[in-house]
C-alpha cells in the first residue's frame, strides 16, 4: 500500500477534472448547435488550445505533464476492443476494404504522428 502515498492525488483528480470539464462543456456547446456528435473533438482542440496559450505564457506544471503521460500510456489498452471491431468490420466490407483502409490510415495515423511532432516540439 506504499504505491498509494506516493501518488500525486492532487495533480489526477485535477488532470481528470479537466479532460471532463471541457469535453462536457464541449458536447455541450456542440449541442447548442445540433452537433454533438462534434462535442469530443471541440473539447481537444479546445483543451490543447488552452494549454499551448497557457504555455506561452506560463510553464505547465510537471505534474500535470507527468499524469497525463500515464493516463496517455495506460488508456492505449482501451483502444483494443475498438480495433477487434474494425477487424471484424473488414471481414465482412469485401470490395470497400481499401477504401476503408484509406481513411482508418488518414484519420488516425496523421493525426497521431501531427500530435506526437507537436508533443515533441512544444513539451
Amino acid at each position: 500500500m506504499d504505491w498509494i502515498k506516493r501518488i500525486d492525488w492532487k495533480a489526477w483528480i485535477g488532470t481528470i477534472a479537466l479532460i471532463i470539464i471541457f469535453r462536457e462543456g464541449a458536447v455541450w456547446v456542440m449541442k447548442q448547435f445540433g452537433h454533438p456528435e462534434l462535442g469530443n473533438l471541440a473539447g481537444l482542440i479546445s483543451l490543447l488550445s488552452v494549454l499551448a496559450l497557457w504555455r506561452k505564457f506560463k510553464k505547465i506544471p510537471a505534474s500535470l505533464v507527468d499524469t497525463n503521460n500515464k493516463i496517455m500510456k495506460e488508456s492505449a489498452f482501451a483502444f483494443l476492443p475498438i480495433s477487434a471491431g474494425s477487424l471484424l468490420m473488414m471481414m465482412h466490407l469485401g470490395d470497400e476494404t481499401p477504401m476503408f483502409l484509406i481513411v482508418l490510415f488518414v484519420s488516425t495515423l496523421i493525426p497521431l504522428w501531427v500530435y506526437a511532432k507537436m508533443s515533441k516540439k512544444w513539451l
